[in-house]
Parts: structure tokens; C-alpha cells; sequence
């Protein structure tokens, strides 16, 4: 079985031995014990802080193997970003070169520098080990973040966006950046992503070209990875897309990884997601997989059991019980696999 729970200081090992793994490219997420070890003590302090409204708070989560006690994954949400500096992007749109004269329409393609996502709620660095890619410890992974928002609505904003990862190599190669952000930053891929993640991004402001980017001026190694996924992020994209989060045109400024976007109503287990009392029964179930979540922030759980709704809550069995630390009559929230 799985569990997933809110970090805690005990976990920077595995952190640091994730994000290592990793390798480059997962930006918000960096192989830097003291950065971890920062992320570790925002989270706890965003748990403990009462909230009305969405902040400068982030929250982490890992994911356990329960069989043997080991972290095998992790997942964070920021409430609202930008507000300390902008959060940039390049929105994807056209401009029209016209001649009447001529009879020439060209409408080209380009990338805006823009920021347009301050002031929205992130997901963010989404890491399972590679044994344990599968679907039950990705959906919980990643779907365990919506429940704890259905939760704590107050703490996030309406609109949620998460930037997925682009393509690059193991040595640190981006097309992308190669043609475009190594010109204005005057370092590798590999540099200006660790830079990202372990600093403030006032440089981003500084060195990032402010004029449109005229797409068919880039190498065409560059253009054909506007926009594309890196083969080690689909599994997990996945879940994204069957959730609903969508495209809208708007892609990271290093390395052209695609952003993507929802409103929460719209997301399957905010809009699905149900709560009401924990039934326990006696012996295992062979109903449907559910996602199923117990406790208040510092003691919010989620873990994934066979389990059958009822009028009165949702029937569990015992094991189920023991990995959520609740008792008969606990209220819980449920959504199905």
C-alpha cells in the first residue's frame, strides 16, 4: 500500500536522494540539501499558520511505501506565486505582417515574455521513483494535492497551473535554451536551471529579452520543442490530462516545456471528491480503488484502498484504518481511482 503525508525533517535524505535522481530540468525542485532543507521548514510553517486567503504559503508532500516504510516519492503546491517578483512565462501567440500593396498576409508565430500566472497556485515537483511508476502511486501522488485543496479552499486560488518539463538531455543539453537563453545569460542550461531553484529570480527580470521572440527566426531544433513534454514526465502528465488541466499556449522560458492550467471546479476529484463518516469493517474489501484522505493540515493523510460507498460514509476495511490513524465514525473524504 501507499500513503501519501505532509514532509517533514526527517525526510531531507530522501529528498535530496530524489531530486539528485531527478537530474536536471525539474527547476522548482533542486539537488540542493539547504534549498530542500528551506522547502521542508516553509511547509511545515505554511501547515501551522492560519490562512483566509492564499499567500506566499507551499506545501510538500511525500509519498510512502508502506511495506517497507520507505519514501519513494514527492509532490508540493505553492498557493500564489509572484508575488516577491514576477513569475515569467512565454505566451505562444501570432503576429500579422500585412502588406495591401503587395497582397501579403503572413501571420507568425511567437513567444511573449509575459506573467500572466503571478497571483495563481502552482503544483509542483511531481518525483516518483522510477519502480514505483505506476498508476495507483501516481494518481494518489499527484491527486492527493486536489484533495488537500477540496479541504483547504481557502489557501489556494481558483485557477491552478503546473509547468511540466521540457526537453533536455542528461548532460544538460536544451535545444531551446542553446538558440534562445544562453544568448542573454551568458551560461549553460544546466547553470541558469540550478540558478532558478536555489536563488531569488531577480536575474530572470534582468537578462530575459523583452521584445517578442519570432519563432521562425529560431534554429528549427528549437521550434520543434516549443510546446514538447519530456518523455520521463508523460506517466505523470497523464493523470494531469485525464484530470483536466489543459494547454492554453503558454510555455516555460528555459527550457519551452509546456504549462498547463484549470479552473479547480472543473478538476474530476475536486468535482467528485465526496466526505462523510469512516465505516469500518471487519474483513478486506473487494470494492472499487478509492483515494481516500483523513486529518486537519499537519495530519492530513491519503491513501488508496479498495472501498464502498455507503449512505451513511464509506465503508473501509481495517488495514485502511490503521494507515489513516482514525477510528469508526471519522470524518474522511473519498474519491474513486
Amino acid at each position: 500500500m501507499y500513503l501519501v503525508r505532509p514532509v517533514d525533517f526527517g525526510d531531507l535524505p530522501a529528498l535530496e536522494r530524489m531530486a539528485k535522481e531527478a537530474g536536471i530540468g525539474m527547476t522548482n525542485f533542486p539537488a540542493n540539501r539547504e534549498r530542500l532543507n528551506d522547502k521542508i521548514a516553509s511547509s511545515r510553517r505554511s501547515l501551522q499558520t492560519d490562512v483566509v486567503q492564499p499567500g506566499d504559503e507551499s506545501y510538500l508532500f511525500v509519498l510512502i511505501d508502506t511495506t517497507t516504510d520507505e519514501i519513494v516519492g514527492t509532490c508540493g503546491m505553492e498557493a500564489m506565486v509572484g508575488i516577491e517578483t514576477p513569475f515569467y512565462s512565454y505566451r505562444i501567440d501570432e503576429v500579422v505582417h500585412a502588406s495591401p500593396q503587395l497582397q501579403i498576409h503572413n501571420r507568425i508565430s511567437a513567444l511573449f515574455l509575459c506573467h500572466d500566472y503571478s497571483g495563481t497556485s502552482r503544483l509542483m515537483s511531481l518525483i516518483v521513483d522510477k519502480a514505483h511508476q505506476n498508476r495507483e502511486a501516481l494518481s494518489l501522488l499527484s491527486r492527493s494535492r486536489l484533495l488537500f485543496l477540496a479541504r483547504h479552499p481557502e489557501r489556494f486560488t481558483k485557477r491552478l497551473f503546473v509547468e511540466l518539463r521540457g526537453e533536455s538531455d542528461r548532460n544538460g543539453y536544451s535545444p531551446f535554451w542553446d538558440a534562445l537563453g544562453k544568448h542573454f545569460f551568458t551560461m549553460d542550461f544546466k547553470k541558469a536551471d540550478y540558478l532558478s531553484g536555489v536563488s531569488n529570480k531577480h536575474f530572470i527580470a534582468d537578462l530575459m529579452p523583452r521584445y517578442p521572440i519570432y519563432v521562425p527566426t529560431l534554429p528549427e531544433s528549437a521550434q520543434e520543442v516549443i510546446g514538447v513534454l519530456h518523455e520521463e514526465s508523460e506517466k505523470s502528465t497523464d493523470v494531469l490530462l485525464a484530470e483536466g488541466f489543459a494547454f492554453r499556449g503558454y510555455v516555460d522560458i528555459f527550457d519551452a516545456g509546456p504549462t498547463l492550467e484549470a479552473r479547480t471546479e472543473n478538476l474530476t476529484t475536486i468535482s467528485q471528491q465526496r466526505m462523510g463518516k469512516a465505516l469500518i469493517q471487519p474483513n478486506p474489501l473487494k470494492g472499487e480503488l478509492h483515494l481516500i484522505s483523513a486529518g486537519h493540515l499537519e495530519d492530513f493523510r491519503v491513501t488508496i484502498a479498495a472501498a464502498e460507498p455507503q449512505a451513511a460514509g464509506l465503508a473501509i476495511d481495517k488495514k485502511t484504518q490503521e494507515q489513516l490513524s482514525i477510528s469508526s465514525g471519522s470524518r474522511i473524504q473519498w474519491v474513486a481511482l
